[in-house]
């Protein structure tokens, strides 16, 4: 477009998850700010556009300049007559504070509004428009009674708040794409699974032939760490049942390390003795297990046979039948017609309510990739979705057709 900003070029490069949405990013005075730069572009790269309100601590910290360049839009650093809280809360869709600093947080939770972010933040809430609040303070502040009270009282008002990593005695910001997803599906979807209890699985398993050598499979747990964090973002709680990653897994999700896929199987089990509404089994288990385990090192240099025995299902040990069970299956084929046909009879094998199937074994699709060719049957929509889609969007479409089951 004639006379836009260079920055904006970055809008929807990586996908369209966002959709044109706007999103008001509220920082504030904590020396965390620098990390919102980060979280601002992720967002754009998404499809977000972004507005910058500074509290006047945050921009003695970064100069406003700097997100003027990040975003392509000047910030907001102090309430005139124009009243650019209102316009912005009628603009955006939604709002994130990030990072806030305890004092901020204060101010929304009792509704004072001296400054620019409070004020706008209480303006988007009088809109009944998503609010999220990411901490980030010391960690002897973050540990205070006040604290909790706070937090306590902007949860009661609707606001979204995310964990800080607690490390180093430091309330940290957490990593800036985690915050931005976050706050891109609480925009997009609102709280649309709040109230509700998920469990997802992620990653690979490893079989161990002797101490040093393993049977497993090139998983990384990008797609159950989408899923986790797609549930999560919309207000459910997220049990993450995990095995070997190349991802870090959120902090502020109930996480179970298993290593071989017996392991996974009893852990899943032990954790559907009560009932979830949402199990998406989107790791990859393996499938065989050497019948004999060396206690050693083999030696090299010979030749080796190696007798393998099925390893347990883990869709096969949950204990109580969910609300919405999603099973995923992993296929080598040459098309998305021979992986719809293998989709609706992993449905049937797996009494599922929704399966996804992938094509792995190829560059660009399904294990370490950043998306997927796939098919997506459910047992009474039939067929979801078809064809390549970058597993952030997939993680969305899932959670979108479980939301209908329930």
């Amino acid at each position: 477009m004639p006379g836009a900003h260079p920055s904006l070029d970055i809008l929807g490069e990586v996908n369209n998850y966002a959709g044109g949405r706007c999103v008001a990013l509220g920082v504030t005075g904590s020396v965390a700010v620098y990390k919102a730069i980060d979280t601002a572009r992720w967002m754009m790269r998404r499809g977000a556009r972004v507005r910058v309100v500074m509290t006047r601590e945050a921009a003695r910290l970064v100069s406003p300049r700097l997100f003027h360049w990040a975003t392509g839009v000047e910030p907001i650093t102090e309430a005139t007559g124009d009243v650019e809280h209102i316009s912005l809360a009628r603009e955006c869709d939604s709002m994130a504070i990030a990072p806030a600093t305890l004092s901020t947080m204060s101010k929304i939770a009792g509704g004072v509004v001296d400054n620019v972010v409070a004020l706008t933040a209480i303006s988007f809430m009088g809109y009944s428009k998503p609010v999220i609040v990411v901490p980030a303070m010391h960690g002897n502040m973050h540990e205070t009674p006040q604290y909790r009270r706070i937090e306590e009282e902007l949860r009661a008002q609707g606001v979204r708040v995310v964990p800080p990593l607690v490390e180093e005695g430091i309330a940290k910001y957490p990593d800036p794409g985690i915050v931005g997803r976050v706050v891109l599906a609480a925009t997009v979807n609102r709280y649309s699974m709040r109230g509700r209890k998920s469990l997802v699985t992620a990653g690979s398993t490893r079989e161990w032939i002797d101490r040093v050598r393993f049977v497993s499979n090139p998983s990384t747990g990008l797609m159950g760490l989408e899923l986790g964090i797609e549930a999560w973002a919309r207000g459910s709680t997220v049990d993450m049942v995990h095995g070997h990653v190349e991802v870090v897994m959120p902090h502020f999700m109930g996480k179970y390390r298993a290593e071989t896929t017996r392991d996974m199987a009893n852990i899943v089990g032990e954790l559907t003795e009560t009932r979830y509404d949402f199990i998406a089994m989107a790791a990859a288990p393996v499938d065989f297990s050497p019948v004999q385990t060396i206690n050693g090192k083999i030696s090299s240099g010979k030749s080796l046979a190696l007798t393998l025995e099925p390893t347990p299902k883990v869709i096969d040990m949950v204990r109580t039948r969910p609300r919405v069970l999603v099973a995923f299956a992993a296929e080598v084929v040459d098309s998305l017609s021979e992986l719809e046909a293998k989709a609706w009879e992993k449905l049937e094998k797996y009494d599922s309510d929704m399966v996804v199937a992938n094509i792995v074994g190829r560059p660009g699709s399904g294990f370490a990739s950043e998306g997927s060719r796939v098919v997506i049957v459910d047992r009474d929509q039939g067929l979801v979705a078809k064809g390549y889609i970058h597993k952030e969007i997939l993680a969305k479409i899932i959670v979108d057709e479980a939301l209908k089951r329930m």
